[in-house]
């Protein structure tokens, strides 16, 4: 059952040998040149997002919030490896605002002790 959660930025998820007992969760931006992360094997589960480190609709801009969809996605995914699973690695580019907040919501959703107090966190990922 998973009990450990961990928010970390894109370099050190893709420089991270994977752990059969801990899933991914990668969070890319949308056509972004660098692409989607490059994750090396061996992680249990891997779930892939992409989309921009933004909190409101920015009319006229080409930026993508996270969507309904992506969320329920991803709350299938964290709810179908939690049992198969140690803990869960979130990472976006520079692990600060959006991995943080998926973090977060896991650690809440499964008792896990987090930094409730972190202040950095995307607040529409998070709702």
């Amino acid at each position: 059952m998973i009990n450990k959660i961990l928010f970390v930025g894109r370099a050190t998820a893709e420089t991270t040998t994977g752990w059969n007992n801990w899933a991914m969760i990668s969070i890319n931006e949308p056509v972004s040149a660098l692409g989607e992360a490059k994750l090396l094997n061996g992680w249990n589960a891997v779930h892939r997002l992409e989309f921009h480190d933004i909190e409101a609709e920015m009319p006229g801009e080409p930026y993508v919030l996270l969507s309904e969809q992506q969320t329920q996605d991803l709350v299938n995914f964290v709810h179908c490896v939690a049992s198969d699973v140690e803990g869960i690695i979130v990472h976006c580019r520079a692990g600060i605002s959006r991995s943080a907040a998926v973090a977060k919501w896991i650690a809440e959703e499964y008792g896990i002790k987090f930094n409730h107090e972190y202040p950095h966190y995307n607040k529409h990922v998070y709702r």
